[in-house]
């Protein structure tokens, strides 16, 4: 029998537990949408800032300057300048050619075209210039360009130049860079001229009236190279010797006109810098000059009880025998603010100032400390030689000296 009095229960409605669950994941799954289309968006928020090194040089940039379109760049001018290369033309198109080679590149801002040997290259994204330098997919360089190392981490990028092919680790001969899918017509290259331009130098004084000297129009006319193997006949004398303006006082010496014309910048240039007690001690000397002085040296050390070949081994490691002094080149002189040549003038500041600017002016130090072995003389630094500005900012860069420089050049034709 039923209780009339029990409550009664509603009844129970279908599906409605399912809905809100439903709702849920759609939600979610909404949201996850949107926060990975948030990110594709802001591409940034998802890649890290990049750490380039380029050569010596290296630096990062955030991942907004490092993409685009979410493409790799990459600084093609610090490329150019690692791999020696010339760039031609204006700041919103540039061509450049590798070294020793015809073959170039060229790209121009806010476009993807790349014109590679004459060939219409389309690129994934556009060239973009950016504080006067173009940057480029790094792609360009890992599919067309020879002649560099690259490599790719996971927030890192790294451009080395290919493996050398001669010389030593410390003075490293590398191979030339090189662009492939080169056409039968590629462009012309500048003028050999054009290609071994000499660098600009900013100076305290006005020396725009000694360019013409320090920057000399035949650029190989003052690389000649006397040594133990190379020498130079007797008889040879230059023949446009001049007075050298900052001899020392008590003496009158003598050097080719171009360079000394160029030796007279160096000295308003450095006077100008606060070096003001320096002064020309040796130039030119003849061959019979040379002969009195190593005959001199090999007297004095015979003193010491010595035999004339004993005497003239050491005097070899400081004095040049007659016909193998580039003294009689005219080229060269000695210079310092000691009594007398010694190594004590690697000491003074004037020596330091001079090792970091004598190639601003055509001049090198031909004997340096660590070349020994190369040049077979002990170390210099009173002995400076006139080669240009072209040649002498060439070995001051790559840290050669004279021999090293020549055959590195002999190397290359």
């Amino acid at each position: 029998m039923q209780r009339q009095n029990a409550p009664r229960r509603a009844p129970a409605k279908r599906g409605t537990g399912a809905l809100p669950l439903f709702f849920i994941v759609f939600t979610v799954l909404v949201l996850l949408v949107v926060s990975f289309f948030a990110f594709d968006f802001f591409g940034g928020s998802r890649r890290s800032a990049v750490e380039y090194t380029i050569g010596t040089a290296s630096y990062k940039l955030s991942a907004d300057d490092a993409y685009a379109d979410g493409v790799l760049l990459v600084c093609f001018d610090d490329v150019a300048a690692l791999c020696d290369m010339t760039d031609v033309g204006g700041s919103e198109t540039r061509s450049y050619f590798a070294e020793n080679s015809a073959e170039n590149i060229t790209f121009t801002a806010a476009s993807t075209t790349a014109t590679l040997n004459g060939k219409a290259i389309e690129m994934p994204t556009a060239a973009i210039l950016r504080d006067g330098k173009m940057y480029v997919p790094l792609e360009m360089l890992t599919q067309f360009m020879g002649g560099v190392s690259i490599t790719r981490g996971e927030n890192g990028v790294k451009i080395e130049r290919g493996t050398y092919n001669a010389s030593t680790e410390d003075t490293p001969l590398y191979s030339d860079a090189s662009f492939s899918a080169a056409t039968d017509a590629p462009l012309v290259p500048p003028d050999d001229t054009e290609l071994r331009k000499a660098p600009t130098f900013l100076f305290i004084t006005d020396l725009s009236a000694y360019e013409q000297y320090m920057c000399p129009e035949d650029i190989d006319g003052y690389l000649i190279l006397v040594n133990r193997e190379r020498t130079i006949d007797a008889s040879y004398v230059p023949s446009d010797l001049v007075d050298i303006a900052d001899s020392r006082s008590d003496r009158t010496e003598r050097m080719v006109e171009t360079a000394e014309k160029a030796l007279e910048a160096l000295y308003i240039e450095m006077r100008a810098a606060g070096y003001t007690d320096v002064s020309v001690t040796s130039g030119y000397r003849s061959y019979e000059k040379q002969e009195y002085l190593y005959n001199l040296y090999t007297e004095n050390e015979m003193k010491a009880g010595i035999s004339r070949e004993e005497a003239q081994k050491i005097v070899d490691t400081y004095s040049a025998r007659p016909g193998t002094s580039e003294h009689q080149t005219g080229l060269c002189c000695d210079m310092h603010n000691l009594p007398s040549a010694s190594q004590r003038f690697a000491e003074k500041d004037a020596y330091k100032w001079l090792i970091e600017n004598a190639h601003k002016f055509g001049f090198i130090l031909r004997f340096p400390e660590d070349k020994e072995e190369i040049t077979g003389y002990s170390f210099e630094p009173w002995h400076y030689r006139f080669v240009g500005r072209y040649h002498a900012a060439e070995m001051y860069r790559l840290g050669m000296c004279l021999e090293e420089y020549v055959a590195y050049l002999e190397s290359e034709q």
